[in-house]
């Protein structure tokens, strides 16, 4: 997906792409190339649109011997890379230096990638990423630089350049000639991945024109082509939309096709979205009412805002984006962006040189070798972030595609950069972004074959993360797999499928780390004392995922300061290690100190209750109160009032009793453990009637109180 400079808005402008450079492109500063190899568009253009020749005629007309495939040792060997990048795996597609074959872009769906190749696809088996397995070799598309993107059952291959008249006889995909002026897309099912079928999408074979055709019967659209695709998936609308960008700098816009999904041969071009620059690549962001899309071409980006909610017809629905902004970022050539998952920024890339200039040289401006980090929602600048690496003048290099991994912990872009390989950047801070990991390949060989310096313009055309890999699509090698080592993207979510450029869904980021407490902090101990370790931790976020230490028990051994550390990962991958100190003072000494507690129960009561003088002919209720001192040794107790007498429960007075029970007798009160000189209330209460006939005289009883255990 390269472009050159803003001379030239897309190497296949014109039918013959690399004569056009050579008159153009070269006469644009040419002091700004002093030094840099002679840009060759071969790999983009080479042979578009015009007579096709076999790969392995080319080989053998050229005098190249295709080697075998290099192990996966070997493929090590050859790269350079950061202590916490981890090479995994290596699905060989070996490509000899020529002019125009390639691997270019990459989809992911389930346990498969399917890389871009610009005679066809390869779908590759990921299920095991140390032995990722090619299963499918389509070599059924002649030309184009083969952008792929996958749903379901369909897979949309781009094709960018109108077929000559001179390639009518071998310009051909899926085993159909695609006929004179075709350009557009293909679709393939994908059912089987291993045998994929291109879809006849209603066109008249007999006149070639399969596929969704942008030309002769669209002429607002005629030389356009499909430069690159972006899926933007509706399935509630039963349909696929692709955000298409074109080939020609006269195409300004974004094209918006719909293939339904349940009947992919319905498929259709619906509108165009202006937005005032050739969209070379589109990126979206689907988040409902808030989603949106880039445009990157030309000389900058362009921002589209849409609600997937709403009828996709309406004005800002999938078929009608609205334009948000429009920057001009100086560039010479747009080329790529993507979104931070919260939606507030996006990173934009663009291609000195149309990604065959050695762009990284010490000489080239500081402009030329960075990424730009912007506000989503005004576009303005928020910084930028140098390529860290030099690359010498017989390596292309540029950002070329890239994508954000969909983590909670922060934002980080895993970046294909040619010769310079990938790049991994955390731009959680968009101020401050920095680069954390590298796999940097050697140089390519010089060959007799290649251009007039015979510098291939080689290298990773595409690096993405999809579900815990990085994956490495290399121009002549064939696809790579890595390993980040990093607590963050460790924890990113996992997905059904990734068209990289395609980024579904809102993540809040969670960088607040957790906390880690321990009720050792501070504390003194005995030598060779037994002391667990204490401690716990705790996260304000999403939670916390793991709280450990190698220490189980303190170690008491020696006198003196000691410590131990704990670590807490939160469920965003955050990380707080704590080191807990503690002191040991001394040696532990023992003594025999000791005293006996003999067996206790002591009840003493204080002055009696009385109740005073009852008054006949009212209703009232009494009330008499006693204190009881109490001592136990017990394991428990329970003070108890009895009436034991002549009509149990009665005050009497001689043979006369009152009509109402006495109340307050019972359980008093109950102890679980020992008490020592406890003061009790004791309660009681009488209940006289109006009615009630009372005697001249005293009314009592003699009651017992009880103090009782059952655990002396």
């Amino acid at each position: 997906m390269c472009a050159p400079s803003s001379a030239i808005a897309h190497p296949c402008a014109s039918a013959n792409a690399k004569a056009a450079a050579n008159k153009s492109f070269l006469s644009v500063n040419s002091a700004t190339w002093v030094g840099m190899h002679r840009p060759d568009f071969a790999h983009e253009c080479g042979g578009e649109g015009g007579a096709v020749t076999s790969t392995l005629a080319k080989a053998r007309a050229a005098g190249v011997t295709i080697a075998d495939d290099p192990t996966f040792e070997q493929m090590v060997s050859e790269f350079e890379y950061s202590p916490n990048m981890t090479p995994v795996g290596y699905s060989a597609n070996v490509i000899p230096y020529l002019p125009s074959p390639y691997n270019s872009d990459l989809a992911f769906q389930g346990d498969y990638a399917y890389m871009g190749t610009n005679d066809g696809f390869v779908v590759i088996d990921i299920k095991d990423p140390s032995k990722p397995k090619q299963v499918h070799l389509n070599k059924s598309c002649t030309t184009s630089q083969g952008d792929v993107v996958v749903y379901g059952n369909i897979l949309v291959r781009s094709w960018d350049s109108a077929t000559r008249a001179d390639g009518a006889a071998t310009q051909s995909c899926g085993g159909t000639l695609v006929g004179v002026g075709f350009e557009g897309v293909h679709l393939f099912d994908i059912t089987d991945p291993t045998n994929p079928v291109m879809i006849d999408v209603g066109n008249n074979p007999a006149d070639g024109k399969q596929g969704l055709r942008f030309g002769v019967n669209d002429v607002p659209r005629k030389g356009c082509g499909s430069h690159t695709a972006t899926a933007v998936p509706s399935p509630a609308n039963d349909a696929l939309y692709i955000y298409n960008g074109g080939s020609s700098s006269t195409c300004t816009w974004m094209d918006v096709l719909k293939i339904k999904i349940s009947d992919p041969t319905q498929a259709e071009y619906v509108k165009q979205a202006p937005a005032g620059r050739q969209c070379h690549d589109n990126t979206v962001f689907l988040n409902g009412a808030n989603s949106l899309a880039s445009c990157a071409g030309g000389n900058g980006i362009t921002l589209f805002k849409f609600d997937t909610t709403i009828d996709p017809t309406l004005p800002g629905g999938i078929e009608n984006p609205i334009q948000l902004w429009s920057k001009n970022m100086m560039a010479s050539g747009g080329h790529s962006a993507t979104f931070s998952y919260d939606g507030k920024t996006v990173v934009f890339g663009h291609e000195p040189g149309g990604g065959v200039q050695a762009s990284c040289e010490p000489i080239d401006s500081a402009h030329f070798k960075s990424l730009f980090i912007l506000n989503a929602a005004t576009g303005d600048q928020i910084s930028t972030v140098q390529m860290p690496r030099e690359q010498d003048s017989t390596q292309n290099c540029t950002w070329h595609n890239f994508n954000t991994v969909p983590t909670k912990g922060g934002n980080f872009l895993v970046s294909g950069n040619y010769q310079a390989g990938i790049n991994v950047i955390d731009y959680s801070q968009p101020a401050a972004p920095k680069v954390i990991a590298y796999a940097d390949p050697k140089a390519l060989p010089k060959t007799t074959t290649y251009g007039s310096d015979g510098y291939p313009d080689g290298g990773d055309w595409s690096t993405y993360w999809y579900n815990g890999k990085i994956y490495e699509a290399d121009i002549y090698r064939g696809l790579m797999v890595w390993d980040l080592d990093n607590s963050f993207t460790d924890r990113a979510n996992t997905v059904a499928y990734s068209n990289p450029q395609t980024q579904i869904g809102a993540i809040t980021a969670d960088n607040v780390a957790p906390t880690v407490t321990s009720s050792n902090e501070g504390v003194g101990y005995l030598q060779n004392s037994t002391v667990p370790a204490a401690f716990s931790c705790a996260d304000e976020g999403l939670g916390v995922d793991s709280c450990t230490s190698a220490t189980t028990n303190l170690d008491t051994s020696k006198i003196g300061p000691a410590s131990y550390t704990v670590t807490a990962v939160d469920k965003a991958g955050n990380t707080t290690t704590k080191t807990v100190a503690y002191v040991i003072n001394s040696t532990a000494v023992t003594g025999t100190p000791g005293g006996t507690v003999a067996a206790t129960l002591a009840l003493t009561l204080g002055t009696p209750a009385t109740f005073g003088a009852f008054t006949p002919g009212v209703d009232k209720e009494y009330t008499a109160t006693t204190e009881a001192t109490v001592i136990s040794t017990a394991g428990d107790a329970a003070l108890s009032v009895a009436d034991a007498g002549t009509t149990p429960g009665f005050l009497v007075n001689g043979s006369f009793t009152l009509p109402q029970p006495l109340q307050g007798l019972g359980t008093v009160k109950t102890w679980t453990g020992p008490t020592s000189n406890e003061k009790v209330p004791v309660t009681f209460k009488q209940a006289v009637s109006k009615t009630d006939a009372l005697r001249t005289g005293t009314y009592s009883k003699t009651l017992t109180f009880t103090l009782s255990t059952t655990n002396p």
